[in-house]
C-alpha cells in the first residue's frame, strides 16, 4: 500500500493537505475512477518522452503535463480514447512493439504506482531518476472547468499554474445514492456531463456549476468527519462495469448450456 501521502503526491497535483483520516481510506475512494496507462508486451509500463511542452506567458506548463530532464512520466488517462490515442503516437518506437491499452482502477494504480517508484530507485544507482504519474483528465473536462473559472474571475495564467485536474459539484450541492449504499451523500464529478444529468434529476435545481481541483477535493474528503462526500464513477468507469457484468454474463449462459 502507497504510504506517507507519496501515493497521492505522485498524482502531480502539488502540495496535499494533512491528512485527518489514514492515505488508506483516501485512495479506497479513488476507486471510482478507472484510469488506462500503455503497456509493452510483456506488461511493463511504456514510458513516453514528451519533447514538446506547452507554456503560458510565465513560463508555466500548459494542460496536461509537462517532463523534466531524467524524469520519467507514466501517465494515467482518464479514459479509453485518450490512452489509445497515445498508444498510436507511441507506435513504431523502440521497446514498444505490442504495446496495448490497460484499464484499472486509481487505487489499485496509485499502489502498482508506489511499487514501480520503489523499483526505479532500487535500480538506478545515481538517485537521478525520478517518476512521474500524473492524472490526465478528458481535455473536454478540463476546458469545461476553464470556462466556469474564467467566468468566476480567474485568470487564465493562474488557471494553468493550479487547475490540474478539475472536479465538479453545484452550490448548493446535488445529494445522490452512491451504488450500493441507502443514505444520500453529496455528489463529486470527474465528468461535466454527469453533472449536467444529476442537475436534470433534481427538480426546479437553480444551482450554480462550480468546479474545484482534484486536491481540494481529496481535502474535503480527508476533513469530512460525517462522511458525506463521494465521487461519482466516472462515464468510463461505468461503461467497463458494464462490460464486466456483460462478459460474466455470457460466461455463466455458457456454462448453463453445458451442463
Amino acid at each position: 500500500m502507497a504510504s506517507g501521502g507519496v501515493g497521492l503526491l505522485m498524482l502531480g497535483l502539488g502540495a496535499m493537505p494533512a491528512l485527518a483520516i489514514p492515505e488508506a481510506e483516501v485512495i479506497k475512494k479513488l476507486e471510482a475512477v478507472i484510469v488506462y496507462v500503455v503497456v509493452n508486451a510483456e506488461g511493463q509500463p511504456v514510458f513516453p518522452f514528451y519533447h514538446y511542452v506547452a507554456v503560458n506567458a510565465e513560463g508555466q506548463p500548459v494542460f496536461p503535463f509537462y517532463q523534466e530532464l531524467d524524469q520519467l512520466v507514466f501517465p494515467m488517462f482518464m479514459t479509453a480514447e485518450q490512452a489509445q490515442q497515445e498508444q498510436k503516437i507511441l507506435e513504431g518506437q523502440p521497446g514498444v512493439e505490442g504495446s496495448r491499452v490497460v484499464a484499472t482502477p486509481l487505487n489499485s494504480a496509485l499502489e502498482r504506482n508506489e511499487r514501480l517508484r520503489e523499483e526505479i530507485e532500487a535500480r538506478d544507482d545515481t538517485n537521478s531518476l525520478s517518476l512521474r504519474t500524473p492524472l490526465v483528465p478528458a481535455r473536454v473536462d478540463w476546458e469545461k472547468a476553464e470556462e466556469i473559472l474564467l467566468a468566476e474571475g480567474i485568470s487564465q495564467q493562474e488557471i494553468a499554474q493550479t487547475l490540474m485536474v478539475p472536479v465538479f459539484l453545484t452550490d448548493p450541492p446535488i445529494s445522490i445514492t452512491p451504488p450500493g449504499m441507502e443514505e444520500r451523500r453529496i455528489a463529486l464529478f470527474f465528468n461535466y456531463s454527469q453533472l449536467q444529468q444529476a442537475k436534470q434529476d433534481v427538480p426546479d435545481f437553480k444551482g450554480v456549476d462550480k468546479v474545484i481541483g482534484l486536491s481540494q477535493a481529496i481535502n474535503l474528503l480527508t476533513q469530512d468527519e460525517e462522511d458525506k462526500y463521494f465521487f461519482l464513477p466516472t462515464e468510463d468507469t461505468i461503461k467497463a462495469i458494464q462490460a464486466q457484468q456483460g462478459v460474466q454474463e455470457e460466461e455463466s449462459q455458457e456454462q448453463d448450456q453445458s451442463s
